[in-house]
């Protein structure tokens, strides 16, 4: 499968609306999930990936989530490198889905 690196708000909307098979994994410190959760994601800070390897899912769509998308892609580049090809990007993170939700409302 040959996603792209990275996935917009809309992208993540159409998954979610057809139930494809994603996971979801939150690089944020957990003092910026307890701010504003993002569902029930696991959370494993940025920092602690390479510690947490054997923990994460295998799906369709393995989309990183952080803030504003800086540390999701790089860890989403770092995933693919270590055999993670289908880890995704929210193109800028939990603020461009905020907005998409206020703008789907």
């Amino acid at each position: 499968m040959n996603l792209p690196i990275e996935i917009d708000a809309h992208g993540l909307h159409k998954i979610q609306t057809n139930n494809l098979n994603a996971a979801f994994i939150d690089v944020r410190m957990p003092w910026e999930v307890a701010q504003a959760p993002a569902g029930d994601s696991p959370n494993i800070p940025l920092n602690q990936l390479p510690q947490h390897l054997n923990e994460l899912p295998e799906a369709d769509h393995l989309v990183i989530i952080c803030a504003h998308g800086n540390r999701s892609l790089m860890a989403a580049h770092w995933l693919r490198q270590n055999g993670f090809e289908t880890a995704q990007s929210l193109m800028g993170g939990m603020a461009s889905w905020r907005r998409f939700e206020e703008m789907a409302a």
